[in-house]
This record gives structure tokens, C-alpha cells and sequence, in this order.
């Protein structure tokens, strides 16, 4: 296999982790290459040095590979290796945590110019309040350095985050509207409030282009971006990095609608009785709740529109709204793509 072909390859290549049982996990590569063997590796860190990682399976036959993880209470990233010039890597999108919802890993995704966005960089989650003391060692080991808070400061009062490790914990208010005062004092609640919404968060571009120059100035240190349910707010924001770096639209919708695991659960966590959106979430109608609970593509998409609406191309709204050049971007990509 040559260089041209393993580029070619790697571009169009999909290798996907499942957890198929307690503590097993399933590795699996499409399309099926024909090669003499595949080699796995686990490791934990998030780059791959062959002689420090620990060999999983010499995989002869087959496009995948199952295995009992070797280390469940700790996060690891597992190398795929298909030859000396194609190392692909995998690990958990959705990080296994006991308190914490849709607490996911944005790596892994194949940018537009064949790419891929580093795993263990940049995350995102839902409200972070009732982590678990398992959780809280499982979190250490991530290193993340800066966990941007998009909730208003009431919601931060009525559930505050508990310090992770030595990371630094920034509460950037993305839509005062979240209040849950002002919330639960709504009379007009239909589903098309959150299509209203993702249009209107495309103008909030001063604090866009600050949380996207505290990216910048971080260096490519892992990140941590969350909300109340991790879908909105921080599903917008998570849109315009991973835009950003160059992955498609279609990918970035997908990325959101993985939040719909966790809709059930989020209804049940919202309806609480101590909960803060507890008055708002009472009044709904079954239907309008659920479509609030869900992330629906069309939601997303609603600002997609926006954007293109107002500024021609997600380029000309990076330069004209945010402020930003070429020349940040491309730092962004150095910082958070394979090369």
C-alpha cells in the first residue's frame, strides 16, 4: 500500500468503539481492508507511541475485534494500526460517567479535507452538578484545563460544579433567556422555540468570537464546553468549533443528534422536584416536552441557515461576525486535527 492509497483510504475510513457488554468492547473497521494483519493497542494518552502502549490483538481475519477492557475504571484510546503509515485511533464518544448526561468526546470526526479531529481535546456535556466520586478520578485523568460554563449565573448558583482537578472553571452566560425564572414565567411554549433559538444564538457573536479566542489562546489543551442539558447551548457552540476546524455539516448535525440518547433521562432530571426548570417543564404539553427534550436537526440547522442567510457562507460569517482570519483558523486545525 502506497502513500497516495493510505491517505485515500484513511480519508473514507470508519472505525467505531462499542461497548457490547459490562466491560467489553467491540473495535470495527469499514470498509474491511485486505491486509496480512491489524494491530490494536490501547493507551492512556491521546498519542500514539507504540513502544509505550499495550498490545490488545494481532487481528489476522475480519474487520473486527472483540475484547474485555483491560482497564474500566480508566479512559483509554486505542490505536488501530493497518500499517507502518496508517495509525487510526478510537475511543469512547460517550464517556461512561454515573452523573454526569451526554458527557461526550468531539474527536474522531473526518474533517473536509480528510483530517481527523484528536480525540481527548475538546468535550462536551450537560450539567456537571451531580458527578459521582467515580466519576471525579475518571475526569482528573482527562486533564482538561478550561471548562466553559455556558449557564446563566442562577443556574450555576442552583447547581454548581464540583472541581474536576486543577482545571480552570469559567462561567460565560451564552443566553440569559435559560433563566429558570424567566423560563418558568413563559405562557407561549411551542415546538418551534428552539428553531427561533438557534437563529437567534447565530447573533451572539461577541461572546462566540470570545469563547473561540480563549480556544485559541489555550494551545490546543483539552476543553470542556456544557450547558443545563448539553444540547442547545452548547450544541451551537460545539457547531460552530467543529465548523471551525473544517468538518462538514452533515457530520456536525449528527454530532448533535446524539444528544437524543439522553432525552428520556433529561425530561425525568428536569421534572425533579429540586430541579430549577421544574415550574417550566410542568405547564408542557407531552408533545411540546418532548420536542423540547430533543435534539432534532431541524434545530441546528436553523442556524446553519442564519448564518448563510445573513452572511453568505460559515467563512464569511468567521471573518465578518467574529472577527477572525484565515490565519486563526488555521491555527485552530494545528491545534486540534491530525495532521
Amino acid at each position: 500500500m502506497n502513500l497516495q492509497q493510505t491517505e485515500i483510504i484513511a480519508q473514507s475510513f470508519e472505525l467505531k468503539m462499542e461497548r457490547t457488554g459490562e466491560n467489553q468492547i467491540q473495535i470495527s473497521w469499514h470498509p474491511p481492508v485486505k491486509l496480512e494483519k491489524v494491530a490494536i493497542y490501547r493507551s492512556a494518552v491521546n498519542e500514539f507511541i507504540e513502544a509505550e502502549s499495550h498490545l490488545i490483538a494481532i487481528v489476522t481475519q475480519g474487520s473486527e475485534w472483540t475484547f474485555q477492557d483491560p482497564q474500566p475504571n480508566a479512559r483509554g484510546y486505542y490505536y488501530v494500526k493497518f500499517s507502518e503509515s496508517m495509525v487510526i485511533s478510537v475511543t469512547d464518544r460517550v464517556l461512561p460517567l454515573e452523573g454526569a448526561l451526554n458527557f461526550r468526546d468531539m474527536g474522531g470526526y473526518v474533517t473536509e479535507d480528510g483530517r481527523r479531529v484528536k480525540w481527548g481535546k475538546l468535550f462536551r456535556s450537560a450539567d456537571l452538578s451531580r458527578l459521582s466520586q467515580t466519576d471525579l478520578p475518571y475526569l482528573k485523568e482527562l486533564g482538561i484545563q478550561w471548562i466553559c460554563d455556558l449557564r446563566t449565573a442562577e443556574e450555576v448558583a442552583l447547581s454548581p460544579s464540583p472541581q474536576i482537578g486543577f482545571e480552570r472553571n469559567e462561567n460565560l452566560s451564552f443566553m440569559p433567556t435559560a433563566s429558570p425564572d424567566l423560563m418558568g414565567a413563559m405562557t407561549d411554549v411551542t415546538e418551534s422555540m428552539l428553531v427561533d433559538m438557534n437563529r437567534h444564538m447565530v447573533s451572539n457573536t461577541v461572546l462566540t468570537a470570545t469563547i473561540l479566542q480563549k480556544l485559541i489562546e489555550g494551545g490546543g489543551a483539552p476543553a470542556l464546553f456544557h450547558c443545563a442539558a448539553g444540547k442547545d447551548r452548547t450544541g451551537f457552540v460545539s457547531a460552530v468549533i467543529l465548523q471551525a476546524i473544517g468538518v462538514p455539516r452533515s457530520t456536525v448535525l449528527n454530532d448533535y443528534a446524539l444528544t437524543n440518547l439522553f432525552a428520556d433521562r433529561f425530561k425525568e432530571h428536569l421534572r425533579g422536584a429540586n430541579q430549577s426548570h421544574a415550574p417550566f417543564m410542568s405547564k408542557l404539553t407531552p408533545e411540546v416536552a418532548q420536542a423540547l427534550m430533543e435534539a432534532r436537526p431541524a434545530y441546528l440547522q436553523a442556524s446553519f441557515d442564519e448564518i448563510d442567510a445573513r452572511y453568505g457562507s460559515f467563512e464569511q460569517y468567521w471573518e465578518q461576525a467574529l472577527g477572525f482570519t484565515q490565519a486563526d483558523r488555521d491555527k485552530l486545525q494545528y491545534m486540534y486535527l491530525t495532521s
